[in-house]
């Protein structure tokens, strides 16, 4: 199985060497575990400015930064809860999108709660939107989602579950003013609404429901004032559904989630209910995102793979974004914002030297302005090289994967490196071009890191991932394996000095390859994993009961809790505790709302119980996606100690 190197990053803005200066720095752990210092950086609608979230000692704070006075400023400490996102409603309002674990008394358990603020700019005041809004619903996640701005200035449509404590609640519209944080009821949903598509003057343009009970989804529109139905679907899962409105308002696009030949799955769907293939440029493959603006309205396509490309409708800014991804052509470029009147575009760049850069393109000058670095501590010598590759998995299923190097090695007399390998977690989720903070920090320590994207993975067709449907602890499994064995076969990797890491999925991958392919690794390293699959799918059919759809598509990925015992017990880790050679790290968040901690629990007991080399580190206050800069460090100190033990640190 020969691995296919596809593409080599080389330095950022095409200076330098392909291959990284032997003389390697080496920043500290904290630089790499730490939150990065600059992130969700977002362009003002006029371009005059940029606000974005800055890590200082510790702590987020919400900061702007002014073009024409070349000013920063810091305006509030963000830091009580994980900030998940910034951007400009407006010139004046910033909103901040933020979510903590909470438990409500009277309820099911903790979740993920999230909120949104806004701050002023001229009054210098933060305000909790929906906070003090009549009949909001008191225990619900998702509470932050913005769907649209009014054309009225500081207003935005926000949808919500209304209801009190004693009654079904509804997913409705809300309509919030920014200034006081206060929402008004502006259209009355259902308890099977899921989402809602608004245009700047109010009208409701598309509103989805999903009847768990009869698996039946539905979209309605009150474009012509009263509520219509215009699309039914029969089904056991929602499908994606209706991702944004077509820019003319003459229909939504829209995808039923099966790929047909002559279309994809991307389609028109017009005010009457009728289907229209569209088609959005052969530039990329899978498409990974449509790109829309406040009200979600479509300006264009994102397509994934180990770097991204795109189509945008206005050849104008097509060509502009085509030709700076063009001279960025292996580095991965970003679109994160633009202005009203897309003169000003803002990217975050990957590429070989640097850790993530946020870059302004002037379309009326040409002109382009570094802004600022993700990670200002990580000097370009200090990152690995990132490849993409492909191999063949044993069925002759091509598996795309990404590779880092040791910082400063040779690609060309790199030999029998230490070797991580890395699965991603989803599992419906892909590794590519990036600055990966885990795969990075080892890099720069002497690691070879492996990311295979096995079947199962987004990002590469409809056909990989479904691939993957009810191939846990098996081909999914295997086309890890064979990465592993590929770089092996090609005397890049040592086999003796291999350990596997991975989070969430991932972490369950590493569990199973501890067990299941014992003989490969030298170490685990599994961080909030699923380890044993009974519990945890009666864990979710008691969270969202037994009929939901999400029971469904646990079933139709893993297997049937009831009837697929047998199977379920096979490919659990928690079950081959006897079989692991190597010691294993567990890592897991005390307020993990996805997968609970009891999972790495019943893996430490049944570990134990064998008798085997077994720690496990509880990170206290942390969430399923390691938010805290803290609890960061704390996972990357012990991982990095732990691996450094079992297969040897290079580089220190």
């Amino acid at each position: 199985m020969r691995v296919l190197i596809l593409a080599v990053l080389s330095a950022w803005l095409g200076f330098g060497q392909i291959f990284a200066s032997a003389d390697v720095s080496h920043p500290p752990l904290e630089s790499y575990g730490e939150l990065p210092s600059v992130r969700y950086m977002d362009l003002s609608p006029s371009g005059d400015r940029v606000a974005y979230a800055e890590r200082r000692d510790g702590s987020d704070y919400l900061v702007t930064f002014d073009f024409h006075t070349r000013k920063k400023s810091y305006h509030v400490k963000i830091d009580d809860v994980a900030t998940r996102g910034i951007w400009f409603a407006d010139e004046d309002n910033i909103i901040i999108r933020a979510s903590e674990t909470k438990f409500v008394i009277g309820f099911r358990g903790e979740f993920d709660y999230s909120g949104a603020f806004s701050y002023n700019l001229k009054t210098k005041k933060l305000k909790f939107l929906l906070r003090g809004t009549d009949n909001i619903y008191p225990a619900q996640g998702g509470l932050g989602k913005i769907v649209g701005d009014d054309a009225d200035p500081g207003y935005i449509f926000m949808p919500a579950w209304m209801g009190d404590r004693y009654s079904d609640p509804n997913y409705s519209l809300v309509r919030v003013n920014m200034k006081t944080g206060k929402g008004r009821l502006f259209k009355s949903g259902t308890g099977d609404t899921v989402d809602w598509f608004v245009d700047t003057d109010g009208t409701v343009l598309a509103r989805e429901d999903y009847d768990n009970g009869s698996d039946t989804y539905r979209v309605y529109t009150y474009l012509n004032g009263n509520r219509e139905l215009i699309y039914e679907l029969e089904t056991s899962q929602p499908p994606p559904g209706v991702t944004g409105i077509k820019s003319d308002k003459s229909a939504l696009i829209f995808s039923d989630g099966e790929t047909h030949e002559e279309s994809g799955n991307v389609y028109e769907l017009d005010f009457d209910g009728n289907k229209t293939p569209i088609t959005l440029g052969g530039r990329g493959g899978m498409i990974e995102r449509v790109i829309r603006d406040g009200n979600r309205f479509v300006v264009g396509v994102k397509y994934s793979g180990a770097v991204p490309s795109y189509t945008f409708f206005d050849p104008d800014v097509d060509a502009a974004v085509s030709g700076l991804v063009n001279q960025f052509s292996t580095a991965a470029v970003h679109l994160v914002s633009w202005t009203d009147d897309w003169s000003k575009l803002l990217y975050l760049i990957y590429g070989s030297d640097t850790p993530g850069s946020y870059v302004l393109q002037d379309l009326e000058t040409g002109q382009m302005t570094l802004i600022a670095d993700e990670r200002a501590d990580i000097p370009p010598e200090a990152i690995g090289q990132v490849v993409a590759v492909n191999y063949q998995a044993r069925d002759d299923l091509n598996i795309p994967a990404i590779l880092t190097w040791p910082a400063g090695a040779d690609l060309h007399t790199a030999n029998t490196l230490p070797l991580i390998v890395m699965p991603h977690g989803g599992p419906a989720s892909h590794d590519r071009v990036t600055f990966d903070w885990m795969a990075q920090y080892f890099a720069n320590r002497g690691y070879l890191v492996l990311q295979p994207n096995f079947r199962g993975s987004t990002g590469y067709s409809s056909e990989h991932e479904d691939l993957g449907k009810g191939e846990w602890g098996g081909k999914m499994q295997d086309d890890i394996t064979d990465g592993l064995n590929a770089l092996v076969e090609q005397g890049l990797a040592d086999p003796d000095r291999v350990c596997i890491v991975g989070a969430s999925y991932g972490g369950y991958a590493a569990l199973a390859g501890g067990a299941f392919t014992p003989e490969l690794y030298s170490c685990v390293v599994a961080i909030a994993p699923v380890t044993d699959l009974r519990p945890f799918l009666r864990d979710v059919k008691w969270d969202y009961g037994r009929d939901h759809w999400v029971i469904d598509y646990w079933q139709e990925n893993v297997g049937h809790l009831d009837d697929e015992r047998e199977k379920l017990n096979s490919i659990s880790p928690a079950r081959s505790a006897d079989r692991f050679q190597a010691p294993v790290l567990l890592i897991h968040g005390k307020d993990d709302t996805v997968v609970p901690i009891k999972q790495s629990e019943i893996m430490k007991r049944a570990l134990e119980k064998a008798g085997k080399d077994v720690t496990l580190v509880e990170l206290k206050g942390e969430d399923h996606w390691l938010s805290d800069g803290d609890t960061r460090i704390e996972t990357l100190r012990a991982m990095a100690g732990f691996v450094d033990q079992h297969i040897g640190a290079i580089a220190n």
